[in-house]
């Protein structure tokens, strides 16, 4: 009878593993599984940063150029680039690059991870390659932790990475609890020269800014009454004039020169002249860079309620969570190309930056 019922298990396990799964992906489109394992995946528009979260890396077979460049800039791209310096070039990545269909079929695919709102697009591409393209996401109006859960979840179900996923889900939630003060009265700042389709100046901002949020920080920035990534006046900006502001190290430059053009609209912000305005490692860089957008969080909680986090090594925390991602601590490599924490002041030139003395 035991042995019966052994046969019997492993029967079904047999057929459920050899039969179709049917998913739904980030987006709602309905997407059918091969039956059998996953081996062989190609990650498009930043999907690689989901599957190199679940330590998935060595499934890929196939990678985008922007997923091999830019190492000093995302942390996820940095750590892998033992592997990815031997994966063929399927196309060049960002945005309206449309990747390279034979390539991609020429690689046998099991399956293709993107990144996108436009489900025809999903589409067209499944069509083209006869491969399941899965739609992943970190929101749309913003990033949200929702999301990336969800994204997580999913892309470690295909993947057979369940207890990964739950892990960073676990500590991320723990991260959380981690910024819990909550003042009477917010801390009011603004995050400016957010990338967004290029490298953008002060004047490019996101509202409903996640790390905002995390921090019990008010966003002057939602006063436009959007959510996301939002352009808005410079005037506009002084006009709002944040006591705190944040300068997103991948516009630094950009938002430098703006400076040097336009001294006196710099100087009517109260940020500069209370020594309250500085630099953070790229929450955006090609895409979304999860890991230094938590780590940012704490960067700004500690500047928003210094007594609060009196205790906080921002560097440390950033090197921490860092790891939990990806294995491995690299936010010096991060701060040696982009200057990690620093506070702005301005000067002829624009900007300068100085270390921050707690």
């Amino acid at each position: 009878m035991v042995r019966l019922l052994t046969i019997l298990a492993l029967s079904v396990c047999f057929a459920t593993a050899n039969a179709d799964v049917t998913i739904t992906d980030m987006i709602g489109r309905k997407v059918k599984l091969p039956a059998g394992k996953i081996e062989r995946v190609i990650p498009l528009a930043s999907s690689m940063s989901f599957i190199s979260f679940l330590n998935a890396q060595n499934m890929v077979v196939g990678i985008e150029k922007t997923d091999t460049i830019n190492h000093a800039k995302r942390t996820y791209v940095y750590v892998n680039k033992p592997i990815t310096d031997k994966l063929p070039i399927i196309g060049e990545g960002g945005a309206a690059r449309r990747p390279n269909i034979e390539a991609m079929v020429a690689l046998k695919p099991d399956i293709i991870f993107t990144i996108t709102a436009d489900a025809s697009e999903a589409d067209m591409l499944q069509r083209k390659i006869r491969v399941p393209v899965v739609v992943l996401s970190y929101g749309y109006t913003g990033v949200e932790l929702e999301t990336v859960y969800k994204s997580l979840r999913l892309t470690a179900q295909i993947l057979g990475r369940k207890e990964r996923a739950e892990q960073l889900i676990s500590y991320v939630e723990g991260l959380k609890k981690e910024l819990s003060f909550r003042p009477k009265t917010p801390a009011k700042a603004y995050i400016g020269a957010v990338s967004y389709k290029g490298i953008r100046g002060i004047d490019s901002t996101e509202a409903n800014f996640l790390p905002f949020r995390l921090a019990g920080i008010a966003n002057t920035a939602d006063a436009a009454g959007r959510k996301g990534h939002i352009f808005l006046e410079k005037e506009y900006v002084v006009m709002l004039n944040p006591p705190l502001v944040f300068i997103d190290s991948a516009g630094f430059a950009t938002a430098s020169q703006q400076a040097a053009k336009s001294p006196e609209l710099y100087k009517r912000l109260n940020a500069f002249k209370t020594g309250r305005a500085y630099l953070i490692p790229a929450n955006t860089f090609y895409y979304i860079n999860i890991d230094l957008m938590l780590s940012n969080a704490f960067f700004m909680a500690k500047t928003a309620y210094p007594e609060a986090y009196a205790n906080l090594d921002p560097e440390k925390k950033a090197g921490e969570i860092i790891k939990a991602f990806t294995g491995q601590n690299v936010f010096d490599v991060i701060k040696n190309d982009s200057g990690g924490y620093k506070r702005i002041s301005l000067s002829p030139d624009g900007f300068k930056t100085e270390e921050i003395k707690w």
